[in-house]
């Protein structure tokens, strides 16, 4: 009898090209997706830039957590009875209506304050999202 050989052919696996979407993904995400610094603190810039004193970084931190508070608590509240449709257009809606109503209380008890930390109290909007 012949003797049978048999030669294992290794297909190689086409590589994937340098600029295709795993490969890209593996890039952008620890820069974009995965980084604590852009995901977690970029929303809080306008904080940080006026905050150089503790008055003013006091007045911005009772600010920022009443309107985040009192917002979770309405829209969970509310949460059912909102169209999904339009429900983060109802979410922005009572943030902003909050951060108007903190802004008319800091300007009536801590004017010297408000005056301050000016358009910054406005952008807790942009913090809230």
């Amino acid at each position: 009898m012949a003797e049978e050989t048999t030669v294992d052919v290794l297909e190689k696996e086409p590589k994937e090209p340098l600029f295709s979407k795993k490969n890209k993904k593996l890039l952008s995400d620890p820069l974009n997706d995965d980084n604590p610094i852009t995901v977690q603190v970029l929303g809080i810039c306008s904080a940080l830039a006026i905050t150089v004193q503790m008055k003013q970084a006091v007045v911005m931190s009772i600010s920022v957590l009443a309107v985040l508070v009192i917002a979770n608590v309405l829209i969970s509240w509310l949460r059912n009875m909102i169209p999904t449709r339009v429900r983060i257009i109802v979410q922005l809606v009572v943030v902003a209506a909050l951060v108007i109503l903190v802004d008319q209380v800091l300007k009536a008890y801590v004017y010297d304050v408000s005056k301050q930390l000016s358009v910054f109290v406005g952008l807790i909007i942009t913090n809230c999202i």
